[in-house]
């Protein structure tokens, strides 16, 4: 019974003593409350504007523009997305006269969030420079890059003018703190290396508006629209295209001009330019863009597709008619042909031209 005791007397210590630590452990191993970033740097957070937003403006400087692609409806853009606003906690006496200003980097200070509402990915933003004047007048800046859905119109195309669109608006968190508006002196600017990179298109302007859109709860969101206006450079069409197409067309009008005794002569040019446009239209689809609609340059295709066969159809009626003996009568039907149908050609074309760009 002692030697019992004694053992029992042992376990309970060993078990008091394990408790005591393993407990000072569990003691140990809890965490303590996080501090956010924030409480630990109250200039995280922004700054205290009396129940008013606070307005920032911003302006965007393009860099470069690439893949402009009419079939996927999108383009790409680089450019300095650069903002200014007013923090009054920021204010400093210049210690020497060379300071202008003092460099804060982003995790340091407050500063907006941007989105780029058409998007087709988060644009990347990189070489982010934030400087404070003595006023307190922050300037941020960033280097963006982004891939962008845009709406292209090409009922004209080739000789269409477009309109880029980049929309910036503040991220759901910063939706009901700030304010989005234009600068007031240069809010939207193209580098003059932009348009030697655009091959097609040539930069006609540049604009920046400001527009009230509803945010998720809600509330008003300012969303700056910037706008990029392009004309196309349509010389390539018109050499490559159009010209070609002409020339196809008055080829198959020689047909007039041959004896009607000589028929295979007269089939073999029509047949022979049918099939030679429909060739051509086949060749060039890739440089077409593909559209539910049709475009100025479909039309025309379709003009001389139209004409084309109208000349085969001409020519069979006359083979018909000379075959029932009416000689005097195809004779005057091929004189009067000569002229109405490229009259008629031209009447359908100057139509179009008014119709799609009048």
């Amino acid at each position: 019974m002692r030697g019992f005791s004694a053992e029992r007397a042992v376990a309970a210590i060993a078990l008091a003593i394990g408790l005591l630590f393993g407990g000072r452990s569990v003691a140990m191993a809890t965490p303590a409350p996080a501090v956010s970033a924030e409480a630990i740097n109250p200039l995280l957070n922004p700054p205290v504007t009396d129940g008013h937003l606070l307005p920032v403006e911003i302006a965007l400087r393009v860099m470069n523009i690439s893949d402009i692609d009419e079939v996927t409806q999108h383009f790409k853009m680089v450019g300095y997305l650069v903002a200014h606003w007013n923090d009054p906690r920021l204010v400093f006496t210049p210690q020497a006269p060379w300071e202008k200003f003092r460099t804060y980097s982003v995790d340091q200070v407050w500063h907006p969030r941007f989105d780029f509402v058409n998007g087709i990915v988060p644009h990347s933003a990189s070489d982010v420079t934030m400087r404070v004047f003595p006023d307190g007048t922050v300037s941020y800046s960033e280097r963006s890059s982004a891939d962008l859905a845009n709406t292209f119109r090409l009922r004209t195309f080739p000789f269409d003018r477009q309109t880029l669109e980049v929309l910036i608006h503040p991220t759901v968190a910063d939706g009901d703190i700030v304010q989005l508006v234009p600068e007031r002196v240069n809010p939207m600017s193209a580098e003059p290396r932009v348009y030697d990179s655009l091959a097609q298109w040539a930069i006609t302007g540049t604009n920046a508006e400001v527009e009230e859109v509803p945010g998720l709860s809600g509330e008003t969101i300012g969303e700056v629209r910037f706008t990029i206006k392009i004309a196309r450079h349509f010389n390539f069409y018109i050499w490559k295209v159009f010209l070609p197409l002409l020339l196809m067309v008055v080829l198959s009008w020689t047909v007039f001009w041959i004896d009607p005794a000589e028929l295979s002569s007269q089939v073999q040019i029509s047949v022979t330019t049918i099939l030679t446009v429909i060739a051509f239209a086949f060749a060039i689809q890739a440089n077409l863009p593909k559209v539910p609609y049709l475009t100025y340059i479909d039309v025309f295709f379709l003009v001389c597709y139209l004409f084309v066969f109208a000349t085969a159809i001409e020519l069979t009626a006359v083979h018909l008619a000379g075959r029932s003996g009416h000689s005097a009568k195809v004779k005057r039907l091929s004189n009067v042909i000569r002229v109405v149908l490229p009259a008629a050609f031209v009447a359908v074309n100057l139509i179009m031209v008014v119709i799609y760009f009048g």
